[in-house]
């Protein structure tokens, strides 16, 4: 029988000791299942290269597929890649919410967290108890779905138990706030270069980034 997380009830709100907890867990190299505003993640600090291979083993994720991070705010993102114009005007528009940035990485940011390609995408979600959680716990969190690799992503908690298996058994803590505002992934946009590419449409349209960027598609 798979050994079950502990399951902390935020659905009314985010008890600070609760916050605290799950903030100590991730600056011990631990994992913490939350929710964004489009799913819920498999959260570790995505600075250490130990926590990072552990996510990749919980999901059976290949090693050359990168994994995102998430944010508390800009200052934050910028300490971790190289901030542009278009991030600027993108961050000012969009963010917080349902929004992917991928842009060149700083050095500080792992080759394995993001498959030696250089490049690393940026979360700031439109939920505000996983932006207090990085907030504490003073760390970007991967920001990978709380799945099994090449299963649904998870839009509550009953799937994260439904869909991570195994892998529950290496967590040590679950947010329960139920389900996600949205029942899909982020857009993701890649404005690492000149030419902006929209990689993923998600809940805000290509058009809408586009628009913003003061660019054509």
């Amino acid at each position: 029988m798979i050994r079950q997380p502990p399951i902390k009830d935020c659905r009314y709100g985010l008890d600070p000791q609760i916050l605290q907890e799950a903030a100590e867990i991730l600056r011990k190299g631990g994992i913490v299942v939350c929710p964004t505003d489009t799913g819920y993640l498999l959260g570790g600090d995505g600075l250490r290269e130990e926590v990072i291979r552990k996510i990749f083993e919980i999901k059976g994720r290949s090693f050359n597929k990168p994994i995102h991070l998430v944010v508390s705010d800009k200052e934050m993102a910028q300490r971790l890649a190289v901030w542009n114009e278009k991030a600027e005007k993108l961050f000012r528009e969009l963010l917080p919410g349902p929004l992917t940035l991928i842009l060149k990485k700083k050095e500080i940011v792992p080759d394995l967290l993001v498959s030696g390609t250089g490049k690393i995408g940026l979360r700031m979600p439109g939920n505000k108890l996983v932006l207090q959680l990085v907030a504490v716990a003073g760390v970007p969190i991967t920001a990978t779905s709380a799945n099994s690799s090449g299963k649904e992503s998870p839009f509550t908690v009953e799937e994260v138990l439904q869909q991570l298996g195994e892998g529950l058994e290496r967590v040590d803590l679950i947010l329960d706030q139920g389900e996600t505002l949205y029942r899909r992934s982020s857009t993701i946009v890649d404005i690492s270069e000149e030419t902006p590419k929209v990689l993923r449409e998600g809940p805000i349209p290509t058009q809408q980034i586009f628009t913003i960027l003061g660019s054509s598609y």
